[in-house]
């Protein structure tokens, strides 16, 4: 079974093998070295079997791993073979290997599953991750009763939205972990007076915010009214990483995605700059969240 595999992969490459990656590493690619790498620990095999089974070298496997080559399509769809890999987990996958020369990673429609994995993946590797939410609590800050009151918009099966809901909080693990990302979100006054779930929910809420900001490594800064209008370029991401370049997630009611070009990293660079001082600090922000508290206990 194995020979075949392999000898239908190295017949049918359509790039080198020294197709190596020198500079900014894509989205797509990093996404699609994380399902690889999970892929083969599930199936218990290690890199040198793996890569014998489809007729490469353990190095070349592994640079495909850490994101250092582009993998080939038909390796990927060997490798997805041999691990078991079946379903809409290959789909997701193969998409990932037939379009890794995008420019981009940008999804439309019902983006979430296709995303989900690497959004995941990038939020664990993150070192530090800035974030600019201007209309909704970020999901990494989201109470139980904040994620449910939205998804009775975006969703009327319970089942649907009770597996959404434990998806999201299980993201949240990510915040409470022993080496967690430094975390700082930017959070507009405006969507924070709008009420979502009632009363009751947004305060309970506002006081979960005010929570995460007593730990060390969150930071939640409010961007009041009272400062006027600023420089808002709809909802982004920023993830900063230790050994790899930063990537940036956005996302809109339609479409959502990565960017991963220096041009684009620099870009939303500034704009979390302007965010910086447009918004209150974090002692302030948390008097601010306090007394938003109060206005919600009279209404």
């Amino acid at each position: 079974m194995t020979q075949p595999i392999g000898l239908v992969a190295r017949c049918c490459r359509r790039r080198s093998n020294e197709d190596v990656i020198s500079n900014e590493s894509p989205a797509r690619v990093r996404a699609l070295a994380m399902e690889l790498k999970a892929a083969r620990e599930g199936a218990n095999l290690r890199t040198r079997d793996a890569a014998r089974m489809i007729g490469t070298s353990a190095p070349t496997l592994s640079r495909t791993e850490t994101a250092k080559r582009f993998a080939l399509a038909t390796d990927v769809s060997a490798l997805l073979a041999i691990y078991g890999v079946t379903g809409a987990d290959r789909t997701r996958i193969m998409e990932l290997a037939e379009n890794l020369d995008a420019p981009h990673w940008l999804e439309s429609g019902d983006h979430r599953p296709r995303l989900l994995p690497a959004l995941k993946h990038f939020e664990r590797r993150a070192i530090k991750i800035t974030q600019f939410s201007p209309a909704l609590v970020p999901g990494l800050l989201q109470t139980p009763a904040y994620i449910r009151a939205l998804m009775r918009f975006a969703n009327s099966d319970e089942q649907v939205r009770e597996e959404w809901i434990a998806a999201r909080l299980d993201r949240q693990a990510i915040l409470n972990a022993r080496l967690s990302p430094r975390y700082v979100a930017y959070l507009d006054e405006g969507m924070l007076r709008r009420p979502c779930g009632g009363s009751e929910v947004m305060t309970h809420q506002l006081q979960w915010l005010m929570g995460r900001d007593e730990q060390p490594h969150i930071t939640v800064r409010i961007i009041p009214f009272k400062h006027g209008f600023y420089d808002s370029h709809g909802a982004f991401t920023l993830f900063e990483f230790r050994d790899d370049d930063p990537i940036v997630y956005i996302e809109s009611a339609d479409a959502a995605g990565f960017l991963h070009a220096s041009e684009s990293i620099a870009r939303f660079r500034g704009f979390a700059g302007k965010l910086d001082r447009v918004a209150l600090g974090s002692s302030d922000s948390v008097d601010f969240l306090a007394r938003m508290v109060v206005d919600y206990g009279r209404s």
